[in-house]
């Protein structure tokens, strides 16, 4: 009787301890950062407008897709943008008929946020 006892006294330490353990695990593993989330959007430029502080407009490009989606995208100065061939260009070189690939995030506020426009046509 008394081995028992001891022997389920010192089994409930081992299990205690193999818990703690797990616990301690649990809490010092580092979450998974989150980065944004990327769409895509392809279609026609309707309009570009460039960034004027005296006037205060931003840069953004206004894209319609096939099923006369439109949507309007803020450029950034870390949006990357290239042309057909994968060179790297400036918002002033692409025009309204380009058809585009463009790569963008949404913030909390609803704004679409270009990463990046590459120019198809």
């Amino acid at each position: 009787m008394k081995k028992s006892i001891v022997l389920m006294i010192g089994l409930a330490f081992v299990l205690s301890i193999a818990s703690l353990s797990l616990a301690q695990a649990k809490q010092t593993t580092p979450a998974k950062a989150k980065g944004p989330r990327y769409h895509v959007f392809m279609g026609t430029v309707d309009s570009v407008t460039l960034a004027d502080p005296v006037k205060g407009t931003k840069s953004e490009i206004v894209v319609v897709d096939k099923t006369k989606k439109s949507m309007t995208f803020s450029v950034k100065s870390t949006t990357t943008i290239y042309d057909a061939k994968g060179n790297a260009i400036t918002l002033d070189k692409i025009v309204q008929g380009n058809e585009v690939n463009v790569k963008y995030t949404t913030t909390p506020e609803g704004i679409h946020e270009a990463a990046s426009i590459k120019v198809l046509k």
